[in-house]
């Protein structure tokens, strides 16, 4: 449930410029500035098993239980095979003349 919402946020929020971590960042601290809305499941799991605290400008997040930690965990991954599949996505479409040589041939 919380993957699925937040791989739904991802594709409709993936600049090239911005990393999945990053997005990922966002869209956690959008949910807990604010409580949950009546009916939101997925923000109640998040405020109950992610906290988030501020130190030197800079948004933390941990896991309140090994359940958080492992939500946490998942999400990462998630990222990171988001931005790998992203990558060979992009491998498998360039070709050799795209690229120029620099050196004397």
């Amino acid at each position: 449930m919380i993957l699925e919402a937040f791989s739904t946020h991802l594709k409709t929020n993936t600049l090239p410029d911005k990393p999945p971590e990053r997005i990922l960042m966002e869209w956690l601290t959008s949910i807990l500035l604010f409580p949950p809305a009546p009916g939101d499941h997925v923000g109640r799991v998040i405020h109950t098993e992610i906290a988030m605290s501020e130190f030197n400008g800079q948004f933390l997040f941990e896991g309140t239980s090994k359940t958080g930690r492992e939500l946490l965990r998942s999400l990462t991954l998630y990222c990171r095979s988001y931005d790998h599949w992203q990558f060979s996505r992009w491998v498998h479409e360039v070709q050799a003349s795209d690229f120029q040589c620099q050196y004397g041939a």
